[in-house]
């Protein structure tokens, strides 16, 4: 990351204005129901910063003038009737938020608010009805405390009483608060992400933070590290945030088994992102040792289709030249994001590994489940016993087709051995 300052330009609303289409349409829904509700509306965070940056913002942080817990949920139900059926609505409350998602674009709403945290890892307790003066202070890093008026009597107005601008003309990263990483530790996540996206350093008094801050993260709710490792993976700098991460300890202070693997970072390198977060989750998880690969997903909460997605990863790395049936079905189950990972992560063996699948996927047994009833195998789990030993043979080139596959069912019923000679079975127990 270069320390080189570079030129930005002020975000304004015509440069806002900008947006895609599908992003535009969520934001005047939203602005058309605060204004029929007389709302001060301001742009607030990280889509001004990427405006001043000279980058297309992704999703959209608006923040009310209101002391309504339920404004931000009554906004994005009503931006979604305007906006019609397609649209997700989820609100809390709770906190004074809201968010509506369409068309692959997000629009997050809370109204301004001042905040405490009890304890480390708590979430804030919450007093809503703060002016954006009050509000911008409690954020995190400076360069994300910026707001530009949208609604209400100060439209227009650009508020940058921290010197985000100014810290990202000099590609700083700054955070505000001496206790802001003990108070939520994700914010190491958050920062990683938007250091990595627009080439920050730390200054000297968050670099000291940082180095205190993975303790903190023992105190975060699993569900909220997975959030953050989620809005990394759609990151198209995830590679480069993961990387920061490990530096400064995001991994292994979410739990101390949790690193990437000089694997991981080739694949990450080669492509840095965005992925689908059960992708990433495998291409980091795999390399690691199953005991760890359980411990780590657990603690994070992963999902279950992260957790099957590593192990599918695992077992296709470890598949060895010469596998048979048995680990070749089992490798062949593998989903999509478990054979990309192990793709991205040995591609030259993986090459070797698909090949072989391939042949594999070729061999189908010559004879169906019909077809063995009907010569008399026993209904019931003989049937796939003998589809099992059928697709073998074929595989290993033994049986010439259907007809040969019936004199090796007719022969082995005649001699009394009413599954598939027990061979199959022995097969899968030895794990071939």
């Amino acid at each position: 990351m270069s320390r080189t300052a570079h030129a930005l330009t002020p975000p304004t609303i015509p440069a806002l204005r900008a947006l895609p289409a599908a992003a535009l349409a969520l934001l005047d829904a939203a602005l058309a129901a605060a204004d029929a509700r007389r709302l001060e509306v301001w742009a607030v965070g990280g889509a001004l910063r990427d405006l001043a940056a000279g980058r297309t913002p992704g999703d959209l942080d608006l923040a009310l003038a209101s002391a309504d817990p339920h404004a931000a949920g009554a906004i994005a139900r009503a931006a979604a009737d305007v906006l019609g059926g397609d649209c997700e609505i989820a609100a809390a409350p709770r906190f004074g938020t809201a968010s509506l998602r369409r068309g692959g674009y997000g629009l997050g709403l809370a109204a301004l608010r001042r905040e405490r945290y009890a304890r480390p890892g708590a979430l804030p307790e919450v007093r809503l009805g703060a002016r954006v003066e009050d509000d911008l202070p409690r954020r995190d890093f400076a360069v994300n405390a910026i707001a530009l008026g949208l609604a209400g009597p100060r439209r227009g107005e650009l508020l940058d009483p921290l010197g985000g601008l100014a810290d990202l003309e000099a590609r700083r990263l700054r955070v505000l608060h001496a206790r802001g990483f003990a108070d939520d530790a994700t914010r190491l996540w958050r920062g990683a992400r938007c250091a990595a996206a627009l080439g920050l350093r730390p200054d000297a008094a968050t670099a000291a933070a940082i180095a205190e801050a993975p303790r903190w993260l023992a105190a975060i709710a699993g569900r909220r590290l997975w959030a953050e490792f989620a809005r990394t993976a759609a990151s198209a700098s995830a590679g480069a945030a993961l990387a920061l991460l490990g530096r400064w300890g995001g991994l292994r202070g979410a739990h101390p088994r949790w690193r990437a693997t000089g694997a991981a970072a080739r694949a990450l390198r080669r492509r840095p992102g965005p992925h689908a977060p059960e992708a990433l989750w495998a291409l980091l998880l795999a390399p690691l040792p199953q005991r760890d690969r359980v411990a780590v997903a657990r603690r994070v909460e992963a999902p279950r289709g992260a957790r099957l997605a590593a192990e599918d990863a695992a077992l296709l790395l470890a598949l060895p030249p010469d596998a048979g049936p048995a680990a070749l079905a089992r490798a062949e189950a593998a989903g999509g994001a478990g054979r990309e990972a192990a793709r991205r992560l040995d591609p030259a063996r993986q090459r070797e590994v698909r090949r072989a699948l391939r042949r594999w996927e070729r061999a189908r047994s010559p004879l169906g489940g019909r077809d063995l009833l009907a010569l008399g195998v026993a209904e019931g789990p003989e049937v796939g016993a003998w589809l099992a030993r059928l697709r073998r043979e074929r595989w290993l080139g033994t049986l010439d087709g259907a007809a040969g596959a019936r004199r090796l069912v007719r022969a082995a019923l005649d001699a009394g051995a009413g599954a598939a000679g027990g061979e199959a079975r022995g097969e899968a127990r030895r794990g071939r």
